[in-house]
């Protein structure tokens, strides 16, 4: 059940110009059974564009300057949601103790490949350009991460002052490229600088959603994929 008195919710996505009919049927369904969940969605924002990182800040600069929510619930245009997992990032996240919580997609490098390799959206920090993956995923938990991708995530309005303060008249999305493959991308950014500014950052492990590429990267298949691997290292470990 979810909570109420919670304060109030606007919904934010960035898009290219279309959307996939997924991305909003989910987004439909969930603003219209909302309210009998005791969830308050009362403002929507959508920045159309080609640079995610620039869009993300308009959306950011928009919310924090015009929109009077409390809440803003990030949702990718190829992330598939229900009111279900929803709930679940309402009734985890807290404006005190946890006013930035992510859902869970998942993401994969070989997206091209004949056997994408799936991990969670979610990672620990390991050095200034090194993030690692929270894998194996556990079951059903809030727990604390690094980061995270935007890709559905909700947080508090408290996180703007925060981070105003600690980077005035900075992007919060600005990618940072090094020499090689030492880039860092906007939503890594954003989340290190979460950090920075002293706010904590948790997960929803339970609130997995779908993420459409070329297939769609879910909580099945990433099962699937990793009991098939595990079957395989033990198949060779058998060998004679």
């Amino acid at each position: 059940m979810a909570k109420i008195n919670k304060g109030t919710l606007a919904l934010g996505w960035c898009d290219n110009g279309n959307t996939d009919g997924k991305f909003t049927e989910g987004m439909v369904s969930v603003a219209l059974q909302a309210p009998a969940n005791g969830i308050p969605i009362t403002h929507s924002m959508r920045v159309q564009g080609n640079q995610i990182g620039r869009q993300r800040q308009v959306l950011f600069d928009y919310w924090a300057d015009q929109i009077k929510t409390d809440w803003l619930l990030w949702v990718d245009s190829d992330i598939v949601i229900d009111i279900h997992v929803v709930t679940k990032l309402w009734d985890a996240a807290d404006k005190i103790g946890k006013p930035v919580v992510s859902g869970t997609y998942f993401i994969s490098k070989q997206n091209e490949g004949t056997l994408a390799q799936p991990f969670p959206a979610l990672f620990y920090n390991i050095d200034e350009h090194v993030i690692q993956h929270v894998h194996p995923l556990p079951n059903n938990q809030v727990i604390p991460v690094d980061s995270a991708g935007l890709g559905f995530c909700l947080m508090h309005k408290s996180v703007i002052s925060a981070l105003r303060e600690k980077f005035p008249g900075q992007s919060m999305f600005a990618e940072q490229e090094g020499i090689g493959d030492k880039f860092v991308g906007e939503d890594i950014v954003f989340f290190r600088k979460l950090k920075e500014a002293g706010v904590p950052v948790h997960a929803h492990t339970g609130a997995l959603v779908r993420h459409m590429k070329r297939f769609s990267l879910d909580a099945d298949y990433y099962s699937l994929y990793w009991s098939w691997q595990t079957l395989k290292n033990q198949i060779e470990q058998d060998k004679p």
